[in-house]
């Protein structure tokens, strides 16, 4: 089987996810002393899907990113690509010329192949467990 199959990854149950997501809360408030960490961002279904029907695609990738943007604020940011059966990222077609791109200039380009500003819900509407320390 590929290392890099469509099955890769484990379910896990609401304890063991809440334990992980309150360690890494932890770490950002107590160790790093960040005041308001990323905890999650959100991506509609229809642009996950589009990542995944790229032809050969097996998965997504997501790495982490900071966006400094000139407001002197590094603003935390995933970015999401298609990976194949490989392990290797489904990329873009590199630019002759890269030309930087505002945030609304390279989502109307909409390449299909990267992802980023999913919507950071710090206020989210319900405490959950895995947002918080309730049960």
């Amino acid at each position: 089987m590929a290392k890099f199959s469509k099955d890769t990854g484990f379910f896990v149950d609401l304890a063991s996810a809440a334990k992980i997501t309150k360690n890494y809360r932890v770490d950002q408030l107590e160790r790093k002393k960040h005041k308001d960490p990323m905890m999650s961002q959100f991506f509609g279904i229809e642009k996950i899907q589009e990542l995944l029907s790229q032809e050969g695609a097996t998965g997504l990738r997501i790495y982490y990113g900071l966006d400094v943007d000139g407001d002197g604020k590094a603003d935390k940011r995933f970015v999401l690509t298609a990976c194949d059966a490989d392990g290797c990222d489904i990329l873009p077609a590199a630019q002759e010329e890269p030309q930087p791109q505002t945030r609304s200039a390279a989502k109307k380009a909409n390449t299909g192949a990267l992802m980023t500003d999913g919507f950071c819900p710090f206020d989210c509407p319900q405490i959950w467990p895995l947002n918080s320390d309730s049960e």
